[in-house]
Formats: structure tokens, sequence, C-alpha cells
């Protein structure tokens, strides 16, 4: 097998590729921001939303990509509105709603003739079925993110600092919040098919906890850990195509093992 000669004769293979790297992208320019903040726990939340719309999409013959938005954009403003009250942390919040979105979708999937595929399919991803729509769709969510961030960056990092002194100063951190749950939400929906349900998280923490300890700002701890992801990525993708591996569990275990290298050395 040659993957470089492959990759020129097989759409799949190309695509593959391709949306590996916006995903890695695009999931790289937030994932410090989830660590700095200690929203580590968000991508599995929104992860787990993913499946129960999706699992309501199938059922309904509805188009899953729109489902998928709608729960998790559902999900991550009930987060935003629990959050509000003083009694319950971020992290609880997330707690409480991730086994109830993920509940409803292994009911609603129980009700579906192909339970074990969709379900395997969607707790795993399925990088080889990515299609020129979905190359599309990750690169207007990775230029999203960009602009977003790049132009809310000092906002961002106050919010990330100091969210009562960043709110006196006239930062609206509401809006900020909320923005970014947004934006996690549409990133963790692109890269369904790459990580899947159960190692999205890994794509959002990973690249962060590399960069947190390397950086020292913000904006430098975005551009480590885009192109930790990038590096991580391409191996594991590579690795996966030679010994016929699964590709998204492949490059969570990669990308684990990179950071555990970097740290150790």
């Amino acid at each position: 097998m040659n993957i470089i000669h492959d990759l020129f004769s097989f759409d799949f293979l190309r695509y593959s590729l391709i949306a590996t790297i916006l995903a890695s992208i695009s999931t790289g320019m937030v994932s410090p921001i989830i660590v700095y903040r200690g929203m580590e726990f968000i991508g599995d939340g929104l992860a787990h939303a993913i499946f129960a719309g999706v699992a309501v999409a199938v059922i309904a013959n509805f188009n899953i990509l729109l489902g998928a938005l709608s729960a998790t954009v559902i999900f991550a403003y009930l987060i935003h509105k629990i959050k509000d009250l003083e009694s319950i942390r971020e992290s609880t919040a997330i707690g409480i709603l991730l086994p109830v979105f993920m509940s409803i979708g292994v009911i609603v999937f129980s009700k579906s003739p192909r339970y074990t595929t969709d379900v395997t399919s969607y707790l795993f991803g399925n990088i080889l079925m990515v299609v020129k729509d979905d190359i599309y769709f990750l690169s207007a969510i990775a230029l999203l993110g960009a602009i977003i961030i790049s132009s809310k960056l000092y906002e961002i990092a106050y919010w990330i600092s100091d969210e009562e002194m960043a709110r006196f100063y006239g930062i609206n951190t509401e809006r900020i919040r909320l923005t970014l749950l947004f934006l996690i939400s549409f990133i963790v929906v692109s890269a369904l098919k790459i990580a899947g349900v159960i190692v999205m998280g890994a794509f959002l923490v990973i690249p962060g906890v590399f960069a947190k300890t390397r950086s020292l700002s913000l904006k430098g701890a975005i551009y480590r850990a885009i192109g930790f992801n990038i590096l991580s990525s391409l191996i594991g993708f590579t690795l996966s195509y030679y010994f016929d591996l699964p590709p998204g569990p492949t490059l969570v275990l990669f990308s684990f093992l990179l950071l555990l290298a970097s740290t150790l050395l």
C-alpha cells in the first residue's frame, strides 16, 4: 500500500485527510479556551447531545446535520441558563444534561432497524464516509471560528482570567460565554464523522493541555494546540491506513501518546 498513490487515486481517502486537517484546526482553536476555562467536559456533553439529535433525525427521516446542530444548540443554551443559577456550576450542569441527552439518543435509536450500525458509526466516527459537502461545512466552521476568536481574543482572555473583573470593566461576559458555547457546538457537529461521540472530548482537551504548559499567551496556546492537533492527526491517520485501524480512536490514542512523550521529555 502507498498512501500517497491512494490519496490521488481515491476521492474518499483524500476527503478523509482534508476533513481530518480541518477538524484538527477547528478543535485546536477552541481547545486552549476549554482547558484554561475548566470546561473539559463540554466536548463530551455536546457530543452526547449530538447523539440525541442524530437519533431523532434518523427516525424522523430528517436532515441529520440540522438535527445534530439543533440538539447541540439546545444543549449549549441549557448550560448557559443553568449556569446562571448561582448554586449550580457549569461542570455540574454538563453532568446533569449529558446522561439525559445520551439516554434520549439510545432510546430513540433503539427504534431504528439499523440500530447497531447507526450507534457504532456515530459513537466512534466513520471518517471514510466523509463527502465533499462535509469538507465545505468543515471549512466554513473553521473560518467562522477563526473570525470569532481573532476578533474577540482580548475579551475571551479577560473572561478566562477573571470573569467578575471583566464584567466590571464592561465586557459582556454572558455574550462571550454563549457565543463560545455555540461555536464549540458547531465545531463538534462538524467533526462528528472524524471523532464520533465517544472520542470527541479528546480532540477538544488534549491539544489544550499540551499548549497550556508551553505558552505565555492565549494566542500562543491556540497556535500550539492547532500545530499539535495537525501533527498528531496526520501521523494517526497514516498509522490507521497502514495498520487498518479505526481512524478516530487511532488519532486520539496517538495524540495521547504524543502528549505523554512530550511531557516526559
